[in-house]
């Protein structure tokens, strides 16, 4: 009788941890915006999030009056990272979250699709300048589709983009371009039509007109 008292006990706090461990789960934001709503003190820097049906991410949060920012990637002139990686690494992501990293092809299909987003992406020039470009929606498909790229409408103090719309993402092992070689062996895994005028994942990212020392994309929910 002890014994199954002490079971029945046992198997009680076994459940009550893990619906605290549900609850607490439940209650991590979304996005970095959720993260602002709930605390409007909050600063820039690195928080926890979980998208719906994703494991807990750490992001960078780019805290603003006009709003907050979950950042997916950002990249600088001559990074230590390669960005010539698979697939899978696309997948899944890599890099310093707060220095030069890409969030992850799974992680961003799964944040933009549980509201609408626009994307917003910042360029630091050589003299130090901030300019932007910024699509009114942004949206991955899911893997089966090649995380294909949806963008809205662009607006901007640089030249319009519209090559990567609608384009497969491509890694140095899986060509979903439109070029006769894999643009992202030596580009890096990037929305490819045939090399085009964009590619912000290489150690020199480029976008045509500009001269990048730092990028930063980030997004934010419209609604």
């Amino acid at each position: 009788m002890k014994m199954m008292k002490m079971e029945q006990g046992t198997l009680f706090q076994i459940s009550f941890f893990l619906l605290l461990i549900m609850a607490t789960i439940s209650a991590v934001p979304h996005d970095c915006t959720e993260i602002q709503r709930k605390n409007k003190n909050a600063i820039s820097g690195l928080y926890v999030i979980k998208p719906e049906q994703s494991p807990p991410l750490v992001v960078n949060c780019v805290m603003r009056s006009n709003g907050s920012w979950t950042v997916i990637q950002r990249n600088s002139k001559y990074s230590k990272i390669t960005w010539t990686e698979s697939w899978t690494t696309y997948k899944y992501g890599f890099g310093d979250v707060l220095n030069d990293h890409w969030l992850g092809n799974e992680y961003i299909h799964l944040l933009t699709r549980q509201a609408r987003y626009k994307l917003r992406i910042e360029f630091t020039d050589n003299k130090n300048k901030i300019k932007y470009a910024e699509y009114s929606s942004f949206y991955l498909e899911h893997e089966n589709d090649k995380y294909t790229i949806r963008l809205g409408h662009f607006s901007g103090g640089v030249v319009t983009n519209t090559i990567t719309d609608n384009q497969k993402f491509t890694t140095k092992d899986k060509d979903n371009d439109n070029y006769q070689r894999c643009c992202a062996t030596s580009r890096g895994g990037w929305w490819y039509d045939a090399c085009g005028s964009v590619y912000l994942n290489y150690k020199y990212p480029y976008w045509s007109g500009l001269t990048i020392q730092k990028v930063t994309m980030m997004i934010q929910p419209t609604c």
